[in-house]
């Protein structure tokens, strides 16, 4: 089913409530203990986005609460159960459609797991903002179960329309959140929450951390006030890896340029335990590492653009560099280098692999077997042409293995920007960035599920598969 998303002017979704709401309907006999009183409860729009709300309850003799919610009577959803604290609690509803009724109750459970339930409310979702970014989705197979997750970015900066949003497999968009500026990174983080590189005003262009309902609950700017860089924020319990850019002038004679400003990166490694490891591409890298199209005599030369960065199960760090070609593995306590994959300086033998390794690459990301999954934009292949790649790496006899690629007919090109996201159900959503496209393969290469973006100068720059909200 092909289905094109047209986006409508923004407006504030309509609430209604019934009256009576505060009369409990016991669903669990006496023996379950008393059952939990429903003082009140309300449902209001949330002012981020039009597909979610916000149910406040006030209720006595309940532990938790939770929010039954359709189109109809049925109920066929429900939210995840809140904790009451004293006597309220606020329950956040996520991944509602837009311009489109629902039906509500909440259900108190008390401490012995007698239930009650609220009469039901009816609250009808807004309709969208006109400025998302158009698309268009056609399921071709069975995809994986869930959501997708994506960031709008444009070619053009005084489009607007900047969306990091999510989406069911029918392309309806069930969470956003708008920005004033591009939207690089978006991806959930192990703790729950969103990151997402933007800027919401006149500030600057930095990592945002939001919660379900798109609130910001934390900020990140690289250190020393640097630029942050755009590419990657990753969580983790006790601590975080981002990086920030700066240029410094330097004298490119030994490498045929001449005296330019240099772009490199300065990655910040914040882990339990340790020191903070500030790991500079100045330090570590030399500008002649670029590949074959970076030109040493620009006016500003940018050799090796990092453009992602894993936590490895080590606690060491892969860092990408789109520029110069190469994953750099990095001690993440002392910044030695300890291997290189790719470039002039490649330590490994590719094997199987018949376009011989990748170039201009996105998204590396270890995968639970132990293999590398990266997209491979492709851009010095001869001609051109994008592809997702896992390798499984010896990293003592350094070799390289192709394992598994996927490659399109006919094939796509996608400059800049991409990403390969493995599923557990052993999908993969390939995000071609440039080139415009999402594709979702099964283990055996068989298409299941594809996103086309038809926006002019829009373009995805990173996608992810959630299997829930």
């Amino acid at each position: 089913m092909l289905m094109s998303r047209i986006c409508l002017a923004g407006i504030l979704a309509i609430v209604a409530l019934n009256p009576g709401c505060n009369s409990p309907v016991n669903s669990n006999p006496p023996a379950g203990g008393v059952a939990p009183v429903i003082l009140s409860a309300s449902v209001q729009a949330n002012p981020v986005n039009v597909v979610s709300a916000v149910v406040a309850v006030h209720v006595t003799g309940a532990a938790t609460v939770r929010v039954e919610y359709g189109t109809d009577t049925l109920f066929a959803s429900a939210t995840g159960s809140v904790n009451v604290v004293g006597d309220s609690a606020s329950i956040p509803v996520i991944g509602l459609v837009a311009s489109t009724a629902y039906q509500m109750r909440v259900v108190a459970t008390g401490t012995q797991g007698a239930r009650s339930r609220s009469q039901p409310m009816t609250f009808t979702t807004g309709t969208l903002p006109a400025d998302i970014p158009h698309y268009a989705v056609s399921a071709s197979g069975t995809p994986s179960p869930g959501y997708v997750m994506c960031g709008f970015t444009a070619g053009d900066t005084s489009l607007g329309g900047f969306y990091a949003i999510v989406m069911n497999n029918n392309g309806d968009i069930v969470w956003y959140r708008k920005f004033q500026t591009q939207v690089t990174d978006f991806q959930r983080q192990p703790n729950g929450n969103f990151t997402v590189f933007a800027s919401l005003g006149q500030d600057d262009r930095h990592f945002y951390e939001l919660d379900r309902l798109g609130n910001v609950v934390n900020e990140y700017r690289a250190a020393d006030g640097i630029e942050t860089g755009a590419h990657e924020l990753r969580l983790f319990e006790g601590g975080y890896v981002m990086f920030g850019r700066r240029d410094s002038t330097m004298d490119l004679a030994a490498y045929g340029g001449g005296v330019t400003s240099v772009a490199g990166e300065i990655v910040e490694y914040h882990q339990p335990g340790r020191p903070v490891l500030r790991w500079s591409a100045f330090s570590h890298l030399t500008p002649d590492e670029a590949a074959p199209d970076i030109p040493m005599n620009a006016p500003k030369m940018d050799p090796w653009h990092l453009n992602a960065i894993e936590v490895d199960t080590d606690r060491n760090l892969l860092i990408s560099f789109r520029n110069s070609d190469e994953i750099v593995k990095v001690d993440g306590a002392t910044g030695a280098i300890i291997w290189r994959l790719g470039g002039r300086k490649n330590q490994f033998a590719f094997d199987a692999d018949p376009l011989n390794g990748f170039s201009h690459q996105h998204g590396i990301r270890r995968l639970a077997n132990g293999h590398l999954i990266m997209f491979d934009n492709g851009n010095l292949h001869l001609p051109p042409e994008s592809r997702p790649v896992e390798y499984q790496i010896d990293e003592t006899a350094h070799t390289a293995h192709l394992v598994w690629q996927y490659r399109t007919s006919p094939s796509l090109a996608a400059a800049a920007l991409g990403f390969a996201h493995r599923t557990d159900d052993g999908h993969t959503l390939i995000c071609y960035g440039t080139a415009q496209h999402l594709i979702e393969v099964d283990a055996a290469n068989v298409e299941q599920w594809r996103l086309t973006v038809t926006s002019p100068r829009y373009f995805i720059y990173r996608a992810f598969r959630l299997a829930s909200l």
